[in-house]
This record gives structure tokens, sequence and C-alpha cells, in this order.
């Protein structure tokens, strides 16, 4: 009996503990994250916004990546995820943007968003200008016709300027970001530290807004 009582502990542990760790550590505003003002919308009934800023010339960004794919495959279930590109004021960042917003127009993205990370962080690219993101992703087997009609596309130049509008509402003014539900922000972490602080803000944002989940 006592052997049976002790594995429910193990196992109830092994099953809660992360949840309660990141439940019970204290993570502090105007140092952990920051609170938007005014605050933004969030999601409609029991769903949780969150939102990863980012340029692909982020170093910090790119070393995000495994991290934040990791937490994708446990986020909650109530958790809506999006990726925005940071259109600031460079014409290179802009193409880099529009580029995502393309290659997810393409349904593409979800192959090539790495392998961009992958190029410019291990083995040197730029892609200062179209003309080298267009030699690269010939080389991935993309169509540029299709991609530049993409990228001249009434969907694709919607979605830059709302990234843009996203960013200044959300007071993104460095890479990576993450929003949670129009409330907070975190900025300045790196890799899993800002994940965690990540799960704090959901946690948080649920208990404000009163979402209950199984």
């Amino acid at each position: 009996m006592k052997q049976s009582l002790k594995l429910a502990a193990v196992l109830l542990i092994a099953i809660f503990g992360h949840g309660l760790a990141v439940a019970q550590q204290s993570f502090e505003e105007d140092v952990h994250y920051f609170s938007i003002f005014p605050e933004q919308p969030g999601g409609e009934g029991d769903r949780v916004k969150v939102s990863e800023f980012f340029l692909y010339t982020c170093p910090h960004c790119d070393q995000l990546e495994p991290h934040l794919d990791a937490w994708l495959k446990r986020k909650p279930a109530n958790v809506d995820f999006d990726r925005v590109p940071a259109m600031f004021n460079r014409e290179t960042i802009k193409m880099h943007g529009k580029t995502f917003y393309a290659l997810r127009l393409m349904g593409l993205s979800d192959t090539l968003h790495a392998k961009i990370f992958h190029a410019i962080h291990n083995e040197g690219e730029q892609f200062a200008t179209q003309g080298d993101m267009e030699a690269f992703l010939e080389e991935q087997g993309v169509d540029l016709v299709a991609y530049r009609k993409a990228m001249k596309s009434f969907a694709v130049n919607t979605q830059a300027r709302r990234a843009e509008a996203l960013a200044d509402r959300y007071e993104v003014r460095a890479v990576p970001s993450i929003v949670i539900d129009g409330k907070y922000r975190v900025t300045g972490l790196v890799g899993e530290a800002m994940m965690k602080v990540t799960d704090y803000l959901i946690g948080k944002v649920e208990r404000e807004r009163g979402i209950t989940t199984k």
C-alpha cells in the first residue's frame, strides 16, 4: 500500500511539477516583463494570444528558435500563437519580413523559416537584397515567379502593415519580444528563460480573466 502511495506521489510530481514550478517562481514587472499601456485586445472567450516578434538577422532570435519550437509542442491548448516579423525602418528588414509572409502565403514558411535563420547565422548569408534572397530560395526549389507575385500581393502588404502597427501598439523596440494577450511583453531575456516567463504570464492572464482550463 505504501509503495503504491509513493508511486502515485512520484507520478503526480512528474505530471504537475513543471507547472507548479512556473506558478511558484517569482518574476518581477519591469525586470522580467513589461506591461503594455494602453492594454491591447487579447483573445476571445478562454483563448490567450501569444505573439513572437523576431528578425531573421537577430542572433538571439535564432538562439530562441529551438526553445520556442519545444514550447509550441507543449503550449496550453487554449493559447493561439503567431510569429510576427519586426518591420523596423530598414529596407532589408522589411524585405525579410515580407518574405516571411510571402512564404506563408505560398505554404512554405514551415519548411523555410528555420532554413533562413540557419543560412544567416551558420553559413554567413546576409540576404541584403531581394536578389540575394531569391538566389537562396531558388536553391531551395521555390518558384520565383510565385514568390515575386506574393511579395507584391495585397495580402502580404496588408500583413506587413499590420505587423508594423502591432509592434507600435505593443511598444516592441527590440527583438526577440513575446507579447502575451496584448497586455504583457517579454523583452531582454534569451532562450528558455524567455519561455518560462511566457508560461508565467499566460497563467497570470488566465487568473486575471478568470479562465479555467483542464
